[in-house]
């Protein structure tokens, strides 16, 4: 099926994939990768990239029709975003070890994980978020009820300033 706009021609799939039903009711990303890495398979995440011989530092993630999560709808994150955004602690810190960068960006992304673990690596390694007062972070891990992430942040923040 083709659309015409603003002069550009959009093809559309319209085959049905078999599992069509069971990705519709999962709502998450369907690529491999994706899988893989809400699963934390550190064994398959390294297969998968001598398989596919995928850049680690710059491949993002595609976005699917059958996400459904509001924060990564209009996003295109980087592998270690989306491995910070379900919390996979092993594939972040392989990531890191192959010289990964971690960016401010993890944050937003981490805070969604509700990943304890994960934000205390942040913090361990220095990464200051993108407003570096936590303010985001705070009012994100409020959105997300992790309100035990909204208090710890606080009380790193007062203690700082």
């Amino acid at each position: 099926m083709r659309f015409y706009i603003g002069g550009e021609i959009l093809k559309i799939n319209t085959e049905i994939p078999e599992n069509f039903e069971e990705t519709r009711q999962n709502g998450e990303n369907e690529d491999e990768i994706c899988e893989i890495i809400r699963k934390d398979s550190i064994e398959d995440f390294i297969s998968y990239l001598n398989k596919t011989k995928l850049e680690i530092s710059t491949t993002t993630i595609k976005p699917s029709f059958f996400e459904t999560n509001s924060f990564l709808l209009d996003k295109e994150p980087t592998l270690i975003e989306y491995a910070s955004f379900f919390g996979s602690i092993q594939i972040i810190k392989y990531l890191e070890k192959n010289d990964v960068e971690l960016t401010p960006s993890l944050w937003l992304y981490a805070i969604h994980s509700n990943n304890a673990e994960l934000i205390r690596f942040l913090d361990e390694k220095s990464i200051k978020p993108v407003d570096r007062s936590f303010k985001k972070c705070i009012e994100e891990s409020i959105k997300c009820h992790h309100n035990e992430i909204a208090q710890y942040l606080q009380r790193k923040t007062f203690k700082r300033g």
